[in-house]
């Protein structure tokens, strides 16, 4: 038996118009069959209907978040810390303000399809804490 957990096939769906996006968590198995996330009876339906609709992509991707976090809490964690360096030109903004526009606008996009979930059968998930953020001296 392998100690590396299958993580569930998850995806984070854009519905709605450009103006008003709006987003739903899917999750497929080997064939691809999709089940939709319902946050309020914290179930998985195959009715699409039935699923949450999430106005806030950060929302979204935090549960997204949690639900993955459901399929590997068994496996041993292995903790790392990669430095990731902000430069910021201009006017100097409000550290909270700052960090908001961070929560919102940064991206980190792990290419799974090429590379898999992480090395050797692993799962790798990237957190960023933007609400640790600290100016340095």
């Amino acid at each position: 038996m392998s100690e590396n957990p299958t993580p569930p096939i998850l995806s984070l769906v854009k519905i709605g118009s450009d103006e008003f996006p709006r987003y739903r968590i899917v999750k497929g198995d080997a064939l691809r069959n999709p089940v939709y996330w319902n946050c309020e009876s914290e179930t998985w339906t195959e009715n699409e209907i039935e699923a949450t609709v999430y106005a806030d992509m950060n929302q979204a991707l935090w549960d997204q978040h949690d639900l993955l976090m459901e399929s590997v809490s068994d496996s041993p964690c292995h903790r790392y810390v990669a430095p990731l360096r902000i430069e910021l030109y201009g006017k100097k903004p409000h550290l909270a303000q700052f960090q908001e526009w961070l929560e919102r606008a940064i991206r980190i996009v792990v290419n799974t399809p090429d590379f898999g979930y992480g090395p050797d059968g692993a799962v790798g998930l990237i957190v960023a804490h933007f609400g640790e953020l600290v100016e340095e001296e």
